[in-house]
């Protein structure tokens, strides 16, 4: 086998190590218990069908955005440009946020390539925790003090926590992240 050949499989192997880890473990499942392991499968396949339309609206709203909303918006508003208002913007917008978080990363990897930094994904994925439209259930059952002071704490930690992440992540763009100062992808 010659190198590109084999370089091609080691990148499909670290490309889709999850899905050959869960197909692994179905062949096992279904050496040890097929029974059992054919009720996973369409345990499964039933969820995947229900989140499938779910996906795909998400994939086209992504689609959307990042032909709607111009890269220099984005590096303005949630760029190192946008400041201390665009990582309050960030902290505001992950309390707005619904759904499951599995559709929020695309979404947040899409704004990331078009510019917004690091920290505006890190507050957007921390405040995300605080569900504006939940606070009245959450204090149902909780009490005002606790879900005022979980929800301020999450807020205004995910700040810092987003600069620090920031901090440790390299200074040279991602590949397909919209580099601001050269104007390019």
């Amino acid at each position: 086998m010659n190198r590109e050949k084999r370089f091609g499989i080691w990148s499909l192997i670290r490309s889709q190590w999850l899905l050959l880890f869960a197909i692994s473990l179905y062949l096992w499942a279904f050496a040890a218990a097929p029974q059992r392991a054919w009720h996973a499968l369409q345990t499964g396949g039933t969820l995947f069908a229900s989140v499938l339309l779910l996906i795909a609206a998400v994939f086209g709203l992504v689609g959307l955005l990042q032909v709607w909303i111009s890269r220099d918006l984005i590096v303005r508003l949630l760029g190192r440009e946008g400041g201390i208002k665009g990582l309050l913007l960030a902290a505001l917008c992950g309390t707005l946020l619904i759904g499951p978080a599995y559709l929020i990363f695309p979404l947040l990897m899409s704004l990331h390539r078009q510019g917004a930094r690091w920290a505006v994904i890190v507050i957007v994925l921390s405040s995300y925790a605080v569900k504006l439209q939940m606070l009245p259930i959450e204090i149902e059952f909780l009490g005002w003090p606790f879900s005022l002071g979980r929800s301020l704490l999450t807020v205004l930690l995910a700040i810092p926590a987003g600069l620090l992440i920031e901090a440790m992540m390299p200074k040279t763009p991602a590949r397909g992240t919209w580099d601001a100062e050269r104007g390019n992808l």
